[in-house]
């Protein structure tokens, strides 16, 4: 248990000094002076009836937009950091989803836009990954070290 949440201390301290750092380069104004307010400031803005991804998408998009980009990021990993250790359910999907949202961010500044944006790129197929060659499954060699 210790360890754990010596991992989540760590995250968190790190991701705060990541936000500290980042400056702020957003053109509207920005919602509260913390990067915690700024979140919940823009997760209260979302429209009701979004399926879990479209709410990840948009909160991401709009959070580059009225706070900063590395904030996203920071909101996003951390709500999934917060997941893991506490009573959520930690979802790369999600993380995904709001990888997408910041990407959208770029494209315009209208929030249904922003949806529509979202809702094209989480409805993407994901590329399938190469299957595994036959050389990265085979046992590691020894470099003459005895048994």
């Amino acid at each position: 248990m210790n360890r754990r949440r010596h991992a989540v201390k760590t995250v968190v301290l790190a991701g705060a000094l990541l936000a500290a750092s980042a400056a702020c380069t957003t053109q509207q104004a920005r919602p509260a002076r913390s990067t915690v307010g700024c979140a919940e400031a823009v997760v209260g803005q979302l429209p009701p009836a979004l399926t879990d991804p479209e709410k990840h998408c948009l909160a991401s998009a709009l959070m580059v937009q009225q706070c900063s980009r590395a904030e996203a990021w920071l909101a996003g990993w951390g709500k999934e950091a917060a997941d893991a250790f506490g009573a959520g359910d930690a979802d790369w999907d999600d993380l995904r989803a709001d990888r997408l949202g910041r990407d959208c961010a770029a494209a315009d500044d209208d929030a249904a836009e922003l949806l529509a944006c979202c809702r094209r790129a989480l409805h993407t197929p994901v590329p399938a990954q190469a299957p595994a060659s036959p050389r990265s499954t085979a046992p590691c060699p020894t470099i003459g070290f005895p048994h």
